[in-house]
């Protein structure tokens, strides 16, 4: 595993966060259009290079932001996930 970069600023507002796959739990009001169903569980849908359908490819936001899933909201920015994950996509 590749080591994790110590200046990374608490958002590198790079999306990719929005590559991880986000499972729905119960309450998440998802528009089903972009919900995918995998092994059995409802998951947000993502395009073909594993973005979220609803991350803007051009500015890298989030187009449900206010609805976003429960999981979204639990995501915190510069924690470990999110530096393994900003490591491990550098490292490609």
């Amino acid at each position: 595993m590749p080591a994790l970069p110590d200046d990374l600023p608490a958002c590198a507002g790079c999306g990719l966060c929005c590559h991880l796959v986000v499972e729905l739990r119960p309450g998440d009001l998802i528009a089903e259009e972009l919900v995918a169903v995998r092994e059995g569980v409802r998951c947000m849908d993502q395009h073909a290079n594993g973005a979220c359908v609803a991350l803007d490819p051009v500015t890298r936001l989030c187009t449900i932001y206010e609805t976003r899933p429960q999981t979204c909201r639990d995501f915190t920015r510069g924690e470990a996930l999110c530096r393994r994950t900003v490591a491990e996509y550098s490292a490609r």
